[in-house]
């Protein structure tokens, strides 16, 4: 939160600019500020308290960028329809489920999988225990009427970003050649980024490699 609003504040000169439509400073506003705000925001155990503050911030930038001062009396609502943006909550919710979704359909073999299927053994401490991520991403399961294994099934079909459907024999099949690729001392590091965004071309082109 420091980090992004010491982005914004070294802004401030293109905010106060009122000669540039305020549709661009939203998307500069998105680009550079909520771009550190939210780094790594899919993987934090929110608590109420820092998620009001973090809605308070994002609401007070919001403000800034349309000049609206508290003796205008308008409410955070409108505010978000003037802007186009959504609450702040929402933008996190969204990127914990596609988070989850992403290490659902991981392999077995895999960290961030195992840590989500582990289950701690031994006697608890006394007291509340700490909010955690399961325990918050469980909440927004909730709040969208959706339990664990409907979540589950879900992510194995994963849309494209083409709006193609992916099948999980598909997944399964890019993901054990990402695998590979990572454990390969002699593969260079793009052509990761290249299997990400063309499998198929990558399976035809590198699987003689591992074979």
């Amino acid at each position: 939160l420091v980090k992004a609003n010491s982005a914004f504040g070294r802004l401030n000169n293109i905010w106060r600019n009122k000669s540039l439509n305020y549709r661009i400073k939203i998307r500069l506003y998105e680009a550079l500020v909520m771009s550190i705000l939210l780094y790594g925001a899919e993987t934090w155990p929110m608590t109420v308290a820092n998620m009001k503050r973090l809605e308070a911030a994002h609401h007070r930038w919001q403000r800034k960028i349309l000049s609206i001062i508290w003796k205008d009396k308008i409410t955070n609502e409108e505010v978000r329809r003037r802007t186009g943006m959504d609450k702040l909550e929402d933008i996190i919710r969204r990127k914990r489920l596609q988070w989850l979704g992403h290490v659902h359909r991981m392999q077995q073999n895999r960290i961030p999988k195992q840590v989500l299927q582990w289950n701690p053994h031994g006697k608890k401490k006394r007291g509340r225990p700490r909010e955690n991520w399961k325990a918050t991403v469980n909440k927004d399961l909730e709040d969208i009427g959706m339990s664990w294994e409907e979540a589950e099934d879900a992510a194995k079909v994963r849309i494209g970003r083409c709006g193609e459907t992916v099948l999980p024999d598909v997944l399964e099949a890019r993901e054990g050649l990402r695998s590979k690729v990572r454990s390969c001392p002699l593969m260079p590091h793009y052509v990761l980024v290249f299997l990400s965004s063309n499998p198929l071309i990558f399976l035809s082109s590198y699987l003689p490699i591992f074979v």
